[in-house]
């Protein structure tokens, strides 16, 4: 009872959103409006919850990702929460919304309008994101609910460890992923300990890394994963962070995803996108003429966020830094997360010009493994 009183606490699940819900019913409205999925939003995000990881009186990660959430959506966002069973390697979708909020271009056109028989749509909001914020915690509930067990059992013997099947967990949501046109953040709250046919993160990666979006018949396009919890119910390996770290950098990477934070407490950015620009690239490598895509999402100062790039026979990674226009002249300046045309840990990615065309590099600067690339066609 003190768990879930713990949790209802976090998420405000108890009388007092009772009343705000009363309250708010007196204006019609006593419940998320569906209305706000029909904003145009630049980001979905995906909250993946592994159900072995339900500890009895252990709901701190509940209120991480409820308040990450809260600073951190665009207007008309669609959320959902989906249960992860790596016992099983299946998952469930639970809840979908999206974000209570008008970027300020609405906000300037709802304000033109007369609202004498209604109440104003901007001062709903605060009603609207209290009641988001009541489903998207029952859901949470229900699976904390669902799977809570005693934390002695919830804890990983690292000589003895449990079968794990997280890749085919995570694998089988890939239809939102193959077709979502817009960027994918995966928030994953577990301890990403696979040990499964498909590989274990207690053994040394295989060299090549299997080929998992061929195994699994899964592609996780235009996802960038975060996730947390990681390794913290492990006991008896103290380097199963850093194990499961390499294993995952890779194992995304395969399925054709990035990855934006990974460790044991939640690693996002809280920045707010407010622009999505993509862009077609074309690079020639080792003789050979590749294509890719670079897909921008860019906050109100020009840094980015969850932000991508990746090239046909090569690979995908996240890219961090900035991308500012003055006039019709924009810069890129940009890290690479992992190595695409060298075996280095990261890269550095620069393009200018005038959109739509750019043209750049990619690579380490003052060696051989410096490529130039092309930009072009960006659709805003």
């Amino acid at each position: 009872m003190k768990a879930l009183q713990s949790l209802a606490a976090g998420f405000a699940l108890s009388a007092i959103l009772v009343g705000a819900a009363q309250a708010a019913s007196l204006f019609g409205s006593d419940g998320l409006n569906p209305a706000f999925c029909k904003e145009k939003a630049i980001r979905q995000t995906v909250v993946y919850i592994d159900d072995t990881m339900m500890a009895e009186g252990k709901t701190d990660w509940a209120t991480k990702i409820s308040s990450k959430l809260k600073a951190t959506l665009v207007p008309g966002e669609p959320v959902t929460v989906v249960r992860l069973s790596p016992a099983s390697g299946q998952s469930s979708e639970l809840w979908t919304g999206c974000w209570p909020a008008y970027s300020a271009a609405r906000r300037e056109e709802i304000a033109k309008q007369n609202h004498w028989l209604e109440k104003d749509p901007i001062a709903q909001l605060a009603d609207q994101q209290t009641f988001f914020m009541r489903d998207f915690g029952s859901a949470l509930t229900k699976i904390y609910l669902d799977g809570k067990r005693p934390e002695a059992e919830v804890k990983v013997d690292a000589s003895k460890p449990p079968q794990k099947q997280l890749l085919r967990a995570i694998a089988s949501d890939e239809g939102r992923f193959s077709n979502s046109p817009i960027t994918i953040r995966a928030v994953i709250y577990s301890d990403m300990m696979e040990n499964s046919d498909l590989g274990s993160v207690y053994v040394p990666l295989p060299n090549p890394v299997p080929k998992y979006a061929e195994k699994l018949g899964s592609r996780l396009r235009r996802g960038v994963f975060y996730a947390f919890g990681v390794a913290s119910d492990v006991v008896g390996n103290q380097s199963a962070l850093e194990e499961a770290k390499s294993f995952w950098s890779a194992s995304i990477k395969a399925l054709s995803a990035s990855v934006g934070g990974f460790g044991a407490d939640l690693n996002v950015s809280n920045n707010i996108p407010v622009k999505a620009t993509e862009f077609n690239l074309s690079m020639t490598f080792d003789g050979q003429d590749l294509d890719g895509k670079m897909l921008l999402l860019i906050d109100q100062d020009g840094t980015l966020v969850d932000s991508w790039l990746t090239f046909s026979r090569l690979s995908i990674t996240g890219i961090t830094g900035t991308y500012k226009c003055q006039s019709d002249l924009c810069k890129l300046d940009a890290n690479t997360n992992t190595g695409i045309v060298t075996d280095s840990p990261s890269e550095i990615v620069t393009l200018s010009g005038k959109q739509p065309d750019l043209a750049g590099h990619i690579g380490i600067k003052g060696t051989k493994t410096f490529f130039d690339i092309k930009a072009s066609a960006p659709n805003t």
